[in-house]
């Protein structure tokens, strides 16, 4: 009730601000920030919802297979087509929570379905990731159900990935990561754009946002883990210099937002950022984090600035323990390291905490 009764403060204000001639819906904008909160504070319950409604997803795959359903292709691609046919319709219909938990259960029920029976009638591979792909992305401009959306967006991501590596085309991860670095990079910075052009962009953009960090982590990952793919070393440094380009254009959002205007401290600032991202150059799951690490920084996304960090620490941790150095060797590279990004930081909190000056 204080947040509800704070934006309506808020609105005051602008509506002072602005004059007479502004005009705004109040009731409507209230009513979208009460719906918020009542989405947050069950967030737990849907986390246990969702997983309730994978086991029974489970439970019902095994009732297929002791009762021999299974191995009828017709009965599996109908029931498939059809379950994820009904969780589109049941959310567009409806937003109560238990409909909510049975559509998203028959939503991803339907597309292990299908897959299996396309799969079954000799159906290739590739094709059968299109088919998955087209589906997820139909259904994500059907509906705008916050779950459904965000479960689509993963198997969307989930298909573009296993066509990548199907046709074991390995390097052409760096162009997925590109995308999804450009796609990330947008929406963040875009976020009253986006959700000011229509009110269906408005229902998707939360989804959306959580579903491409999590793609762009996904893939940052595949880069991080030396040997995971086989992938080119020589190519290897094509993804940092994208998350440098990138990482360095937010950092001078952020110092013009701190109102740095300097050319002295403007200088030292982006020397520092691009000695700390091209010391990078070749761990681009490293620089990968600290871009994500900067965007969510920059719009204040405290739940995606916890995975930049948690990122990091690891990605930093991996990289660490796949060198080929002596345990000497990597102990000065991390204390070099820790003191640079210690420089840094002290550099940056005493600019940023005498930005009047500046």
């Amino acid at each position: 009730m204080e947040k509800i009764t704070n934006k309506q403060a808020l609105l005051d204000r602008i509506r002072f601000a602005e004059g007479a001639e502004f005009e705004y819906n109040e009731a409507a904008i209230l009513d979208a920030y009460k719906a918020a909160d009542e989405n947050k504070a069950s967030l737990a319950i849907k986390i246990l919802s969702i997983l309730g409604g994978v086991l029974a997803m489970l439970a019902f795959l095994a009732f297929l297979v002791i009762s021999g359903l299974y191995s009828s292709e017709i009965v599996m691609t109908v029931v498939g087509s059809l379950s994820i046919a009904s969780a589109i319709v049941i959310n567009k219909i409806s937003q109560k929570l238990i409909l909510d938990t049975f559509s998203i259960s028959i939503y991803i029920t339907g597309f292990v379905l299908l897959a299996f029976s396309l799969s079954e009638i000799h159906v290739g591979e590739n094709s059968i990731a299109i088919i998955i792909g087209l589906i997820a992305l139909s259904a994500l401009v059907i509906t705008q159900n916050y779950i459904v959306s965000f479960v689509s967006i993963l198997i969307l991501n989930g298909s573009f990935l296993f066509l990548l590596l199907n046709t074991e085309v390995y390097d052409l991860i760096h162009v997925y990561i590109a995308i999804t670095s450009f796609i990330l990079t947008y929406v963040f910075l875009n976020e009253a754009k986006i959700i000011s052009a229509t009110k269906k962009l408005a229902q998707l953009y939360y989804p959306i946002r959580i579903g491409v960090l999590i793609s762009f982590i996904i893939g940052v990952s595949i880069v991080g883990k030396k040997g995971g793919l086989p992938l080119s070393q020589n190519y290897i440094w094509i993804s940092s210099i994208i998350f440098i380009s990138i990482g360095m254009y937010v950092v001078s959002i952020i110092g013009k937002i701190n109102g740095i205007t300097a050319v002295k401290t403007k200088g030292i600032l982006y020397v520092f950022s691009f000695l700390i991202l091209l010391s990078t150059l070749f761990s681009p799951a490293i620089s990968g984090a600290m871009l994500l690490v900067l965007l969510c920084f920059l719009v204040n996304y405290k739940t995606g600035f916890v995975i930049g960090i948690l990122a990091l620490v690891y990605f930093v941790s991996q990289y660490y323990y796949d060198l080929s150095f002596t345990l000497l060797t990597k102990s000065i590279l991390l204390l070099v390291s820790g003191v640079l990004f210690l420089a840094c930081y002290l550099f940056t909190t005493k600019m940023l905490g005498n930005n009047e000056k500046i």
